[in-house]
């Protein structure tokens, strides 16, 4: 050989002990299978050699693939058992085994039989050719470009793998997620899920960090799934909130691993950095269910946690929460409905002076009308928290109440929420809106309405201070109940305290209610701030509220709440 045969000679590729390519020969030739292997007895291709199959039917090669999964390339023939044997199995392939990584390359020695264009057209194959086109050299290159597009096809699969698990799995435990939660309940059989909240995680978190947080949750997991079944399959949704998908038939099978698992992380001791920490679990069961199972699961959760701690609450359609859920959903559509179409009425109801019987003042109660019906806020106001529409509704009241009274000397009062006192826009609006009906600032009465006190959020003790800086009156509503205490009586400029109805109601037969609006007068008085009495329903109970010194009177005695002023 010459220095210049020697200087371009091609290099050989050096073998690497990986496992070879898997090319199977499906051929009823022996020849065909012995001048393959010989043609090819020296290839590799990316430092792999190549390993040969033979198989001499297309029955023989169904048993090969039932075998291996690994086969990269198949050469198969057209005319073997029958005329259309190496195209039926083609389809097998496709669509039996569902196999479209592996290349098939048909090599036909009848090429009349299978025309080029018509297999092409009609079969999932990569490559056509016929055997006498196939000489060594062009048998080398096929395989060669075949085994590229294979050796893609397997890296975009594996990538394609490596993002599914990425999405199903959760990176902390690497327990299935949300996600593949969802894809396995993807059916149509009954099955049963258990949804578990670590009790007082987040103390955990907050006193330890979130370290100690991460490794009881990786031990939780692996508590879970020694102690679950084998016919179930635990994940963790988020947090501190896990799964148990159980495939049982019966229901008293279920409840058995309800309280296998509780048993497990209660008796279980967890040692982290040297501490022992000992947890409970709450629980929400759907048993032998279908359909919607994370959200029947999350309700069931949501009822024990309300009930308590440490329970197990199974789904059932007749919970209190569905109900409430639907009554939400109910009213959060009515009250939309309404703000869109100006059904929500603003009634008023006069308040009387004391000493002179006379109404020297309204306060302005929201109203739903529907269809003919009108809705107290009884029916919708937990609602309408819940949707954070309770702004809307006091701009809506507020705006009726300045056109109401634009036109006489009357005070009003309008009640806000501490949902109100939050919004940042909430004093332009007010003075925005009294500005344009002409009315003093001092005839205005806020009665504060809260469910979270207003003396833990700055913004709402700013807001209240610019109102009484601009001469607006304040006036702590149901006085005794919920966030209404002494500790306003102090820390807010009140001009009125109205007394909560539960005490005016009975007043005339509990002596408890008496004691109690004797202590809240004694206070009032000395602190120089006026008294409103509600629910006054009765001769008897005016009568009494009187002498005991309340400033002021409103109940339907009086006057019932009525869209126009009496």
């Amino acid at each position: 050989m010459s220095d210049d045969e020697l200087l371009f000679a091609p290099e050989e590729e050096e073998v690497s002990s990986e496992t070879p390519w898997t090319v199977l020969i499906v051929d009823d030739d022996a020849e065909v299978h012995s001048f393959t292997k010989l043609a090819l007895h020296d290839f590799t291709y990316d430092r792999r050699a190549l390993r040969f199959l033979s198989a001499y039917s297309a029955a023989e090669a169904e048993k090969f693939l039932n075998l291996h999964n690994d086969i990269a390339i198949i050469l198969l023939d057209v005319v073997m058992e029958n005329e259309t044997a190496g195209l039926d199995l083609v389809k097998t392939i496709r669509d039996h085994f569902n196999n479209a990584t592996v290349r098939i390359i048909i090599r036909t020695g009848q090429p009349g039989v299978a025309p080029e264009r018509y297999v092409i057209d009609h079969y999932d194959i990569n490559d056509y050719k016929e055997k006498t086109e196939l000489t060594t050299d062009r048998l080398y290159t096929t395989i060669r470009s075949t085994l590229s597009q294979y050796k893609q096809i397997v890296e975009l699969l594996n990538k394609k793998n490596e993002i599914y698990n990425a999405l199903i799995t959760d990176t902390l435990t690497g327990l299935g997620n949300r996600v593949k939660l969802n894809y396995d309940l993807d059916t149509q059989k009954p099955m049963s899920l258990i949804l578990l909240n670590i009790d007082g995680f987040s103390m955990i978190n907050d006193i330890f960090g979130f370290e100690v947080g991460d490794q009881m949750l990786m031990e939780f997991g692996n508590i879970l799934r020694t102690s679950s079944c084998p016919m179930c399959t635990v994940y963790r949704l988020e947090a501190d909130i896990f799964a148990v998908l159980a495939c049982q038939h019966e229901v008293q099978d279920v409840q058995k691993e309800v309280l296998r698992i509780q048993h497990s992380i209660t008796t279980h001791s967890f040692h982290i950095n040297a501490i022992e920490h000992r947890i409970n679990v709450t629980m929400g069961v759907v048993e032998h269910d279908m359909g919607n199972m994370i959200q029947k699961a999350e309700i069931a959760l949501r009822e024990a946690r309300k009930m308590s701690r440490n329970r197990v609450q199974v789904y059932s359609d007749n919970l209190a929460v569905i109900q409430q859920i639907k009554e939400n959903t109910k009213w959060t559509k009515w009250l939309k409905d309404a703000l869109d179409n100006n059904k929500l009425i603003a009634y008023y109801q006069p308040i009387v002076e004391c000493s002179s019987g006379e109404i020297t003042k309204y306060e302005a109660l929201v109203r739903l009308e529907r269809d003919g019906v009108i809705y107290t806020p009884f029916h919708f106001l937990a609602t309408a928290r819940y949707a954070g529409l309770l702004y809307q509704i006091t701009q809506r009241v507020f705006e009726q109440a300045c056109a109401r009274f634009s036109n006489n000397s009357l005070h009003f009062s309008v009640n806000i929420t501490d949902q109100d006192l939050i919004e940042a826009g909430f004093i332009q609006f007010i003075e925005t809106t009294r500005t344009r009906y002409g009315i003093e600032t001092d005839r205005i009465y806020f009665e504060i309405l809260e469910e979270n006190s207003i003396l833990t959020n700055p913004i709402a003790e700013k807001h209240l201070n610019e109102l009484t800086a601009l001469g607006y009156r304040l006036c702590l509503d149901d006085f005794g109940v919920q966030c209404s205490n002494f500790a306003q009586l102090g820390n807010l400029d009140l001009d009125i305290v109205k007394i909560d109805g539960i005490y005016i109601k009975d007043i005339n037969l509990n002596t408890k209610s008496k004691t109690v609006t004797e202590t809240i007068l004694f206070f009032t008085h000395k602190i120089g701030v006026k008294t409103v009495a509600e629910f006054v329903h009765s001769a008897e109970v005016y009568e009494i509220i009187k002498s005991m010194g309340v400033d002021y009177a409103q109940g339907y005695f009086l006057g019932e709440p009525k869209p126009d002023l009496i």
